[in-house]
């Protein structure tokens, strides 16, 4: 915006422009983003900082900083071990020899009303 000739600086921030923070403030900053679960921009618009000065920090600060300065949550598991129970083996199924050299193989848990159904069928084609 022109100013007496000047051009005149207006934040878009609603919060007053404070003064540099130190390595401690920036550190817990950031560790609070972590733990929020938000964006980094969501995190920057929710707390009115700067998007691109929480990015600076995040790339001075660096790991070595950050355990110097706050203490640091210790990571969550990206993998969890499990332990699987072997599916029970099924049962082999029943192999019925008819006349004429068929065989008929029936698995376990077949219906005995649709077996013998089956069976009646199959005995009256010889």
């Amino acid at each position: 915006m022109w100013q007496g000739g000047e051009v005149k600086r207006t934040s878009t921030q609603s919060r007053p422009v404070l003064g540099r923070r130190s390595a401690r403030e920036k550190a817990t900053l950031l560790n609070q983003y972590r733990r929020s679960g938000l964006s980094l921009l969501g995190f920057a618009r929710k707390h009115q900082l700067c998007y691109s000065t929480l990015m600076r920090w995040q790339k001075r600060l660096g790991q070595g900083a950050q355990s110097q300065t706050a203490p640091k949550d210790p990571p969550s598991p990206k993998f969890v071990a499990i332990h699987m129970e072997p599916a029970p083996a099924p049962e082999a199924p029943y192999v019925l020899s008819l006349s004429g050299g068929r065989s008929v193989k029936v698995p376990s848990g077949f219906e005995s009303e649709s077996l013998r159904r089956l069976l009646t069928v199959l005995e009256g084609a010889r």
